[in-house]
């Protein structure tokens, strides 16, 4: 059994997951700004602080119920007991959650009385809140059903920029969905990668990821497609209107993505495991084309 390393309390925070979501809403804010459609800075922020409060309740809520998102850097901890019914020393979790929740239902009802809320983006809070109950939700959780990574990506990658360009602009634009779907198979490839350090472990546990549904070599297979498809998708972009003064230098990132597929490959022939080596190509491989498109729409 795999032995808790994180430290205790940020990892319920999964740094990882939340740093994605923020980077993406800013992307969304910044194509906004981007198209000449004005920005409100005290909307972005709100619309920020409502993502941020309801990722972090649903964190706790998870972890509370024992069916918690993606660890991401972190090391699995072992099967906790089930929480004593007189003195549960995890309560202060759901006390956390309920507390995190209620600003986010707050926030909700500020977004309403300033008119930020439309149909579609009242729609698009239910769906993000609804896709983040089934992954946490005692009973319905389906981090272990083998599509829980690809609804996570959902709720990492593609709902939070959505969500900060409809509050600023109220509809959606094509250069959303160019400059955010490639970057959802290589968000998929970063907890793919983050999981292999774990794969013993889940395989032994019986925890139906998708990792442990594929195999590992299979997996690894998956993780190589999925970054070759985020670049292939950026590529492609071009084709359909997105300026290449914007995702030029995403491509200086190629050859880190192409180093992490090398070698993963190379692991099947016996090459030495170095998880810190892998743990920084994954990260490079996501974060880095995310802050260079960020970057490039917020100065432009």
């Amino acid at each position: 059994m795999v032995e808790q390393k994180s430290p205790g309390f940020a990892r319920h925070f999964r740094p990882v997951h939340l740093a994605a979501a923020v980077f993406m809403y800013l992307l969304g804010s910044g194509l906004a700004k981007y198209l000449g459609e004005g920005l409100d800075p005290g909307l972005m922020l709100l619309g920020l602080a409502w993502l941020i409060s309801t990722q972090l309740g649903m964190f706790f809520l998870g972890d509370y119920f024992q069916c918690p998102f993606d660890v991401g850097l972190f090391q699995r901890s072992a099967d906790l007991p089930k929480p004593d019914q007189d003195a549960d020393p995890n309560l202060w979790q759901l006390f956390i959650s309920v507390a995190l929740l209620a600003a986010g239902a707050v926030l909700t009802v500020i977004l309403g009385v300033r008119g930020a809320l439309n149909l579609t983006s009242s729609l698009l809070m239910m769906v993000y809140f609804l896709f983040q109950i089934l992954i946490v939700a005692p009973g319905i959780s389906l981090e272990q059903s083998g599509i829980g990574e690809f609804i996570s990506s959902l709720v990492l990658v593609i709902l939070p920029p959505a969500l900060a360009f409809l509050l600023q602009v109220g509809d959606f634009h094509r250069l959303v969905i160019l400059s955010v779907f490639p970057l959802f198979p290589l968000n998929l490839a970063l907890i793919l990668s983050l999981r292999l350090k774990t794969y013993p472990d889940d395989l032994a546990n019986h925890r139906k990821n998708l990792l442990v549904r594929l195999g590992w070599i299979q997996g690894v297979f998956l993780h190589n497609l999925l970054v070759f498809s985020g670049f292939l998708l950026f590529g492609l972009s071009l084709l359909f209107g997105m300026p290449f003064k914007l995702i030029g230098p995403i491509f200086l990132t190629l050859p880190a993505g192409l180093t992490l597929i090398w070698y993963l490959t190379s692991l099947q022939t016996g090459a030495p495991v170095r998880w810190s080596m892998i743990r920084i190509l994954s990260l490079t491989v996501f974060f880095l084309p995310t802050y260079l498109l960020t970057f490039s729409i917020w100065t432009r």
